[in-house]
């Protein structure tokens, strides 16, 4: 069953009407008032640690990168919390002195992959979202479609809930803050696995079967190309999809990657919902 947070500051006839056509289409619709804390808290793992915690295994590769331990391969995440990955913004006259909690929806939706929508009057919606919203997936203006919103979040859920629960990616990366940031997106969507470099990614694969792998095609000493040539010489390994991620976006940059035959490259300057809808895409052709 998905999760949706349903956002208002009270909930009125016309959005209680909306909530429960949800939960007949077998969504948990939470409610939340448009307040950075109260929503924060559904996002908070069951592990007991405070949100902004790294975790162990960014942690370790955090340690290496300072002098003071050696790396180690990653382990899959624990389970963690379901919490909902679908917002609902319902306005009822608001205005723009919800910049705080959009701009926390909108880091959550670039870091975490959060789909956003937004209902209200077209006057609401130019008050408070603006022109420019480029973080929300769909504005919709009342009396709401009922059955095009359903649909819309449907697909969403299923996306979330079936798609992605399914599938295991490896993200290979020397730099530790692009890894962990790489891995915090992914992860609402994914079992990840994380290595700082290509031997760790080998040896990750020796003992974990994943269905793509994010390759950094600039690390030093083993570059990206020579992981990718590991990866095909093992007969374990050889069929295991492998994306590069390339800082580089010129013409020149792009044909050296291609040249070595990725199922594709992704630009680290690309919007995180884009990284996240270029996966999604290749895994929905791969079924």
């Amino acid at each position: 069953m998905s999760k949706v947070l349903f956002i208002t500051e009270k909930v009125s006839f016309i959005s209680e009407g909306i909530i429960n056509h949800l939960k007949a289409q077998d969504f948990e619709v939470l409610t939340v008032k448009p307040d950075v804390t109260a929503i924060s808290n559904f996002l908070k793992e069951d592990n007991g640690n405070d949100e902004e915690a790294i975790d162990p295994e960014v942690a370790a590769l955090l340690t290496q990168e300072s002098g003071e331990g050696e790396g180690a391969a990653a382990a899959p995440e624990e389970e963690k919390k379901d919490i909902p990955r679908i917002f609902i913004l319902y306005l009822q006259g608001e205005d723009n002195l919800m910049i705080d909690v959009l701009g926390y929806i909108k880091d959550l939706v670039e870091d975490r992959g959060i789909r956003f929508f937004v209902i209200g009057t077209q006057e609401e919606i130019d008050t408070v979202i603006g022109k420019k919203a480029d973080y929300v997936a769909q504005l919709y203006t009342r009396p709401v479609d009922l059955g095009e919103l359903i649909k819309r979040i449907q697909k969403e859920g299923e996306a979330v809930d079936k798609l992605k629960e399914f599938k295991s990616i490896l993200i290979v990366d020397d730099d530790a803050t692009a890894l962990r940031s790489m891995k915090n997106l992914l992860a609402t969507h994914y079992k990840v696995l994380v290595a700082n470099s290509g031997v760790n990614a080998i040896t990750i694969l020796a003992k974990n079967k994943v269905d793509l792998i994010l390759l950094d095609f600039e690390m030093p000493i083993v570059n990206g190309p020579k992981v990718l040539e590991m990866i095909r010489s093992d007969p374990n390994t050889a069929n295991i999809p492998v994306m590069f991620l390339t800082a580089k976006g010129d013409k020149r940059s792009i044909m050296e990657v291609l040249r070595f035959k990725p199922e594709k490259y992704l630009l680290k300057t690309m919007l995180p919902k884009d990284i996240i809808d270029s996966i999604d895409e290749f895994f929905k052709t791969k079924r």
